[in-house]
């Protein structure tokens, strides 16, 4: 069998190690769960049990099929070669007008970086309102558009705080990168979270005073 090449992406290794390090505990809560179910435990435990479980699956799905923020992370360097090579990047990521908001204020989207500008584009009609006027029918609608000098960015992401904030122009963005069922949102999230953060930082951008 061919041997598998090891990842060059250090920002995906450590988003994929925290992954694994995530799922793992949750499996192991899952089984704790169903053990304690099968050796009489209060049937009160069937409903948390359960919806952990599918969460749990839901997630390992993710990882088999790819689809996790960790295998989109940014690698070292990244928006320098697309601003170098004329290489854009396009992420699959979440916006909201703030911190906390609600799931209907929360729209899908694509975060890009290409011709030294950062762009977020909501994809059908979702974005109607976050726009005065009528809404764009041709679908797709852009939310940001602005180059790194002219954002301002909030803290760097953590594990409590894994979200991507922006200002520009005083509209705020916060962008996510993972989706409200992802247990891993805070260990993998930040670490995807931090990749755009520093190297934003690096074509411009300017860090908001604490």
């Amino acid at each position: 069998m061919p041997t598998r090449e090891p990842d060059t992406n250090r920002t995906r290794v450590r988003a994929r190690a925290r992954r694994n390090m995530v799922l793992l505990v949750w499996w192991a809560i899952t089984i704790l769960g169903l053990f304690a179910l099968s050796i009489g435990g209060p049937w009160i435990l069937v409903i948390p049990v359960g919806v952990i479980g599918i969460l749990v699956a839901s997630n390992t799905i993710a990882v088999v099929r790819q689809t996790g923020p960790e295998h989109s992370a940014l690698e070292p360097g990244r928006l320098q070669r697309a601003d170098r090579e004329n290489d854009p990047v396009a992420v699959a990521a979440s916006r909201a007008p703030r911190r906390g908001a609600n799931d209907k204020a929360r729209r899908q989207g694509t975060l890009s970086y290409g011709r030294g500008r950062l762009t977020f584009v909501v994809h059908g009609q979702q974005g109607r309102a976050d726009r005065s006027g009528p809404p764009d029918q041709t679908g797709d609608q852009l939310i940001l558009d602005a180059v790194p000098a002219e954002l301002v960015l909030g803290m760097r992401p953590t594990w409590l705080r894994p979200t991507l904030d922006i200002s520009d122009n005083d509209v705020h963005h916060v962008i996510d990168f993972s989706l409200p069922s992802d247990l891993g949102s805070g260990g993998v999230g930040s670490v995807v979270a931090a990749a755009w953060f520093d190297q934003l930082v690096e074509r411009g951008a300017k860090i908001a005073p604490r």
